[in-house]
């Protein structure tokens, strides 16, 4: 299995670089990340950047990966020098998802942490989805990564990993998605389903995603899809 798209659409289409959303792919190993940074963090996009950057090299988050990945934020910024409300802003720490999923022969590997949506699908058919499975879990607030290091205490102690086999499936197609996305797939899977899967260009998931928005069946924001096959 090979990445075969990745698009990625942000919230203010004039401002295409405060997309808070990161996304990576690496077909040599493999793996491929997708983070959605919170927009009323500091600097999100930065810290989901960094994240996805952190998974590719490991195909995992742990203790450690996550005091290097925020020492690496820290160095992009001189508190000292910023205005108070900066500091103030700063010191609330920053925020985000973390979709991990890395394929074998035999099945693919995900790490899910946060509402970004992994999805199996075998021809038309929708066989799992992680972390959420369900529309209504979206009104929840998500498990985020912090870049202060005490958020993130129990938060690698949940259920944030899974193993879906290819064993009996003929098509299987594993989609990386940010919560819009995901939430608008998992509110009518079969037909939205179909909807994805005749995307083929950035052109196509551009009009999908703003036809939705202008019917209000997905949330206004940020919206990035990595489709695995």
């Amino acid at each position: 299995m090979r990445c075969l798209y990745r698009w990625t659409l942000g919230k203010d289409l004039d401002n295409p670089l405060l997309n808070e959303d990161a996304h990576l792919a690496s077909r040599a190993k493999h793996i491929y990340a997708v983070s959605d940074g919170a927009s009323e963090s500091f600097a999100s996009r930065r810290w989901s950047r960094i994240l996805v950057s952190c998974f590719l090299r490991k195909a995992d988050i742990t203790q450690q990966t996550l005091i290097k990945a925020i020492a690496k934020y820290e160095s992009g910024f001189d508190r000292p020098n910023m205005s108070w409300s900066a500091q103030a802003s700063y010191d609330r720490g920053s925020y985000a998802t973390m979709l991990g999923v890395q394929i074998f022969d035999d099945g693919a590997s995900i790490l899910g942490i946060g509402d970004s949506l992994a999805v199996l699908a075998d021809g038309s058919s929708i066989k799992a989805t992680f972390p959420y499975v369900s529309a209504n879990q979206f009104h929840a607030n998500p498990l985020l990564l912090s870049t202060i290091p005490d958020r993130n205490e129990g938060v690698l102690e949940e259920e944030i990993t899974t193993f879906w086999s290819f064993a009996g499936l003929e098509q299987p197609i594993v989609y990386a998605m940010t919560d819009a996305l995901g939430a608008w797939l998992l509110a009518d899977g079969h037909q939205r389903l179909s909807q994805i899967q005749r995307l083929t260009s950035q052109h196509d998931f551009d009009q999908l995603v703003l036809s939705a928005r202008a019917d209000a069946t997905m949330r206004t924001d940020d919206t990035t899809l990595i489709v695995i096959g």
